[in-house]
């Protein structure tokens, strides 16, 4: 994929699971002798290589050897299909999208999963929605801690918008995060971490902004508000790199019914709804699809 100096962004529609920017490019003398102005990134869990090239071409068992993703086929016959590359190790959502949007390794990042552990952090002042536990912090001093960068440290997980004051019923954007859960930093007085701020590398969204253009994304937790990348000065709760960021809680709730845990016929008022405390499972592999126009 080209690398493009970047004056606008826009969020564009997206379906379940998957991510998207528009950013309207604006090339250095030289680079842009095509007339590429915008270029489109959609960031897809778990789709690995293959399984694009095989809904885009089709397979003889499926959909009568269609295509069955023809909007994303169509994206392409516009785009790059850059196969030179590696998913980030390991390879699930947070550390693999930052990767996409830093170009760094997880370990340059510091970001290794949702939940990992920093040697200098503490703990939350209060208990997160998924179970980290509440801790002491005292400046100047380093116990460590796990870490969350995920639902679980929204006001209200149980809530599409996340619980922020004020909010549209579906978009509560980064105003969710409730610092009372975020880790904190003893070497700045305890202060909470947000997630553009655990991350140690910038972005293309900063380089973006402060380009003077308009950066935007959307995403399926506030917490990935964190591709807006490290940031100072006030105000310290909102992501200074994005313009536009929406992002509706997309983790499933569970529905407690007669006879069927997920029953798709329950509703409030018949059965007792339960947000997952967990949700841990295998580790995925990202992948990501560009295209420019």
């Amino acid at each position: 994929m080209r690398v493009f100096l970047t004056t606008a962004a826009f969020v564009a529609g997206l379906a379940l699971g998957a991510s998207a920017v528009v950013e309207t490019a604006q090339a250095a003398p030289g680079l842009n002798s095509e007339g590429i102005r915008h270029v489109l990134l959609i960031s897809i869990d778990g789709m690995h290589s293959v399984d694009f090239i095989n809904c885009a071409h089709g397979v003889a068992s499926v959909n009568n050897g269609a295509s069955y993703c023809p909007h994303l086929a169509e994206l392409r016959e516009h785009g790059v299909n850059y196969l030179d590359s590696n998913t980030s190790r390991p390879s699930d959502s947070f550390p693999g999208l930052m990767s996409i949007v830093s170009g760094g390794l997880p370990r340059s990042l510091g970001v290794y999963y949702d939940v990992a552990y920093d040697r200098s952090l503490a703990p939350p002042a209060v208990t997160t929605g998924n179970g980290l536990s509440a801790g002491n912090c005292t400046p100047g001093q380093f116990p460590g801690t796990t870490t969350e960068y995920e639902e679980g440290i929204d006001i209200n997980q149980g809530l599409v918008n996340g619980g922020a004051p004020g909010a549209g019923l579906t978009d509560g954007t980064a105003a969710s995060i409730d610092p009372q859960r975020l880790v904190r930093d003893p070497a700045h007085g305890c202060a909470p971490v947000y997630p553009w701020n655990f991350v140690r590398l910038n972005t293309i969204f900063s380089v973006v902004h402060q380009a003077g253009g308009y950066a935007a994304w959307s995403d399926k937790h506030p917490a990935y508000a964190s591709v807006s990348g490290p940031q100072s000065g006030a105000p310290v709760n909102l992501p200074h790199n994005l313009d536009d960021f929406y992002a509706r809680r997309s983790t499933p709730t569970w529905w407690d019914c007669p006879g069927s845990r997920r029953r798709p016929a329950c509703t409030a008022t018949r059965c007792r709804i339960r947000t997952p405390t967990s949700r841990r499972g295998p580790t995925r592999s990202s992948t990501s699809s560009a295209t420019t126009s």
